[in-house]
This record gives C-alpha cells, sequence and structure tokens, in this order.
C-alpha cells in the first residue's frame, strides 16, 4: 500500500487581473496557505505532478521546497483532461504528490476512493491510501483544509 496527496491549487488572482485563466499566480494567502499545507504531508514526495497551469505550478514549487520531490509538469493534469485514466498513464509510485484544479482533482479522488462528492479547498489536499491507483482501489485517510493548517500552526 502506498500513500498519496492530491492537491487543489492555491488561492489565485482572478482571470481578470491575471489577463487569463492559464496565468493566474497565487496570492499572498495562497502562497502561505500552500506552505502550511506542505508542513502536514506526512512524507517527503518523491515526485510532484502538476498542472501546466501557473497557479499549479507555483503551489508544486513550494511543496517542493519545503518537503522536497522533483516537480513534473503534466498534461494530464490539466483542466478538461485530468481524470483517472489520464493519471494511471503517469504511473506513479507511492509518495508522490499531485496538483491539479476543482474539479477535475476532486472527481479523481473519488474515482480512487470508489465515490462520493470530495470537496478539496483552494489550496487543501486529500490524503489518499492506495495498492494502486485505479478505480475503486483507494481509501481516503484524511481530508485537510487550509484552516486546520492554520489552527494546527497556531496561525488561526
Amino acid at each position: 500500500m502506498g500513500l498519496y496527496v492530491f492537491m487543489r491549487h492555491g488561492k489565485a488572482v482572478p482571470a481578470s487581473v491575471a489577463g487569463s485563466d492559464e496565468d493566474r499566480w497565487l496570492t499572498e494567502e495562497g502562497r502561505n496557505d500552500v506552505a502550511a499545507m506542505a508542513k502536514l504531508i506526512p512524507f517527503m514526495p518523491r515526485v510532484i505532478y502538476t498542472s501546466p497551469l501557473r497557479r499549479a505550478r507555483e503551489t508544486a514549487e513550494i511543496v517542493s521546497r519545503i518537503r522536497g520531490g522533483e516537480v513534473r509538469v503534466v498534461e494530464q493534469l490539466s483542466p478538461g483532461i485530468a481524470s483517472c485514466e489520464a493519471l494511471e498513464e503517469l504511473g506513479p509510485e507511492p509518495e508522490t504528490v499531485f496538483v491539479g484544479h476543482a474539479p477535475s482533482i476532486e472527481l479523481i479522488v473519488s474515482c480512487i476512493i470508489g465515490g462520493g462528492a470530495i470537496k478539496i479547498k483552494a489550496g487543501g489536499y486529500a490524503l489518499v491510501e492506495a495498492e494502486e491507483l485505479a478505480r475503486g482501489q483507494g481509501e481516503l485517510l484524511e481530508l485537510v483544509t487550509p484552516r486546520v493548517a492554520a489552527v494546527l500552526q497556531g496561525r488561526s
């Protein structure tokens, strides 16, 4: 069995400020939330797969800086492409972090755990345990929000 983290990117500026949805960057609050969340990841990631969109890449870079792990930008986590099947193409090893977008990252988690309507707050993550990342093969262990991270780290 292996552990996997499915993280939604941190809070980002609106597309109207960035010029396009693809170019949205993390707000200061978003960066702080992601940093706090990274400290709670229960393993040192080997790889951090991320969507190519700027806000997801920035999230992955913060996680990598705090917890380690090689950041790999992959199309399989892009909005509109991300799915259980797309994730299987990556052949991920345990102790991997995936950074993506709502609702696709949430749908992937729901698929892997065999159902449900998982909701991940911006900057939050779901911790899943699985023998392999395939439909219905995992168990949701934790759903952590930036608010919980702030309370645990005395920032509330």
